[in-house]
């Protein structure tokens, strides 16, 4: 039988100008299958076809149908990975396209009463918080601040720090996280 997702994955991972061995590792596969699975003639699980397309940042139907442009990729919300904090009350959403090694975009939403230990990155790295909506606290190293819709927060992010609402609304931001290799 045919490989109907060889040529999608090749084509998606060189337009992310990624290697065999950067997407195996964002995928958790050995190179030597990814390797496989860009042959004409391999056959893949659906499991490893499924860590494939998450780690794109794209769907399995996206992995087989050519796109209209080779220039954007265009990922749904539904697509995004979700992660939890907090008993649900810290939800992030990777907005980042594909889980690239040095760029992490997420859209958080931080429900009233949320106090979250935030994830430390390696050292060099940087983190901004942009408030969209409510007012977010924010602690580095036992330091706080309080941000504001439309303010930004710029840190070094291998820092200690929590994010929090004390407020009764809603909190909307945009993190960005920069890590130089």
């Amino acid at each position: 039988m045919a490989n109907p997702i060889n040529e999608g994955i090749k084509r998606l991972r060189a337009q992310h100008k990624l290697t065999q061995i950067e997407l195996a590792e964002m995928a958790g596969i050995p190179r030597a299958t990814l390797a496989n699975m860009e042959g004409a003639n391999s056959n893949p699980s659906i499991s490893v076809v499924m860590k494939v397309a998450q780690a794109l940042g794209v769907t399995v139907d996206d992995l087989i149908t050519r796109r209209q442009s080779v220039h954007v990729t265009k990922v749904e919300r539904k697509d995004m990975p979700v992660s939890h904090q907090h008993d649900g009350k810290f939800i992030s959403t990777r907005t980042s396209p594909i889980s690239t090694q040095n760029l992490q975009i997420n859209d958080v939403i931080m429900m009233p009463g949320c106090n979250t230990k935030g994830v430390p990155h390696p050292e060099g790295s940087h983190e901004l918080f942009l408030c969209l909506e409510g007012t977010a606290t924010l602690e580095v190293q036992g330091e706080m601040f309080e941000i504001e819709a439309g303010n930004l927060t710029y840190f070094k992010g291998h820092l200690p720090h929590r994010y929090g609402n004390p407020s009764l609304k809603p909190v909307h931001a945009v993190v960005v996280v920069f890590m130089q290799k």
